[in-house]
Formats: C-alpha cells, sequence, structure tokens
C-alpha cells in the first residue's frame, strides 16, 4: 500500500504540516494537508484529532478515494474532505492541497479588499486571490468543495470569507510555500493599513515579472527546504513545531 517513494512523499507531507505550525497555521486540531496519492487511488489526508505539529510519519496519514471512502490508515477524518477531493479533480496539474485558519490570513477573508503588491509576498499570487462567499461553514459535502474548488480556479489559493485559507501547488513545497507566504502577505497590508497612510504598490507589469520569477519549483522547493531545515534544528534542540520558526539568541 505504502512504497518506499510514497513513503517518502508522506513523511515530507509530515514535515509539511510541521512548518505551517511553525508560520502561523495551527489552530488547535484543525486545518489539514493533503497529497494525491501516486497510484491514482484519490488522496493522502492529515488525520483528524491531532494538530499539523502533531504529525510525524506516514502513520499520521489517511487514504481516501475520491468520494471520501478511506481506503487505508487509521485515525479521524475531517469533515472537510471534499475542500481536497474536488481541488484535486478540477486540477489535475495540483498535488497538494492545505487548509488553513492563520491569523492574518483569516482577518483578511473577512475585509472583503484586494490584496495589495506591498512587498514580494502577493506577487506570488499576482495580487489575486479570490474570496470564496458561498458559506462560513465547514465545507463538508461534495457540492461545497466544487462551489470552493470553482472560485479557486486557476489560482494558487482562495480566501475563505469568515473562516479561512485554502492554498494549493503542484508539489507539497510548492502548497505549502503558498500557504506561508498567503499569511505574510496579509499582515503585511494589515499592519501598513494600520497606519492609516496611503500605500504605494509596486507596479502591475513588476507584479508579473515577480510572479513568474517567484514562482518557480525549484525555487519554491528551496525555500520549503530552507524551512525544514530550520524545523530540523529546532525540534532537535527539543523545542517543538509551535515554538514559532525563531532559534534563540
Amino acid at each position: 500500500m505504502i512504497d518506499d517513494k510514497l513513503a517518502k512523499d508522506l513523511d515530507e507531507l509530515a514535515v509539511g504540516c510541521r512548518v505551517l505550525q511553525a508560520h502561523g497555521h495551527g489552530d488547535k486540531t484543525v486545518g489539514h494537508l493533503s497529497l494525491r496519492d501516486p497510484h491514482a487511488r484519490g488522496f493522502w489526508l492529515k488525520r483528524a484529532q491531532a494538530g499539523l505539529d502533531e504529525i510525524m510519519s506516514p502513520a499520521d496519514f489517511v487514504l481516501l478515494d475520491f468520494n471520501g471512502n478511506r481506503l487505508h490508515g487509521k485515525g479521524g477524518i475531517h469533515f472537510e474532505w471534499p475542500i481536497h477531493s474536488e481541488i484535486y479533480n478540477s486540477r489535475p496539474e495540483i498535488n497538494s492541497v492545505g487548509h488553513t485558519h492563520p491569523f492574518y490570513a483569516s482577518l483578511f477573508a473577512a475585509l472583503d479588499v484586494p490584496l495589495k503588491a506591498i512587498a514580494h509576498e502577493a506577487c506570488y499570487f499576482e495580487s489575486d486571490v479570490p474570496l470564496y462567499r458561498g458559506t462560513t461553514k465547514i465545507l463538508d459535502s461534495p457540492q461545497l468543495g466544487r462551489d470552493l474548488a470553482a472560485v479557486l480556479g486557476r489560482h494558487h489559493a482562495v480566501f475563505m470569507q469568515n473562516h479561512g485559507i485554502t492554498f494549493c501547488g503542484a508539489s507539497t513545497a510548492a502548497a505549502v510555500m503558498f500557504g506561508i507566504i498567503l499569511e505574510k502577505a496579509c499582515k503585511q497590508q494589515i499592519t501598513l493599513a494600520s497606519y492609516g497612510a496611503p500605500m504605494v504598490e509596486t507596479p502591475r507589469e513588476e507584479v508579473v515579472d515577480k510572479a513568474r520569477s517567484l514562482t518557480r519549483p525549484a525555487l519554491l522547493k528551496d525555500f520549503f527546504d530552507y524551512y525544514c531545515r530550520q524545523l530540523a534544528t529546532i525540534e532537535k534542540l527539543g523545542f517543538p513545531a509551535w515554538f514559532g520558526g525563531e532559534l534563540p539568541g
């Protein structure tokens, strides 16, 4: 059921969960990250009743088919599994999906204002992250998952009004990076807006140029690998993932 290559991919997915936790995406035991099964059986989803920081190995994931049926693994199944299944169904190039409730991005999802290219971070998304307004409740049915996937369209992420965010990528590294970068972009804009002064945005043509450069798969993997090394150092010192990604001086 789990060959050596898949075990390695799920180990990376587990690290991705803990990296997300270290960068503001933890919210008790909610929030989840998944990987499309390379053998076309469905997708591997973080088990429920565990925090992102508690995901340590392939044993912490369950294999679901696209109808939400368990094929392998133990542990609870998140009610919002349709978020993952319907994005995979609509986006064949996507291999990893995350849904979390980070502090700043969740606040931003309640503002109904566009994301602005203040620094590099919003440029990863070409300052264009759509807002899903269908419901503020959990997306626990295939139809709600399809509705979210339709609003996501071809984007890397989508705001969920009064709820949180969903993000995705061609790899675990890409998905995790888009989640972390979106939270930082939202923090930048909310912080700057609190000053009440006019914002100077990056020119549109530069936003498009930056997006092409910043979203290169090799660069996203390079950044992800850095966060993995940082996390490994933190954990080696005995600090948990929720320590926050900053080492003591």
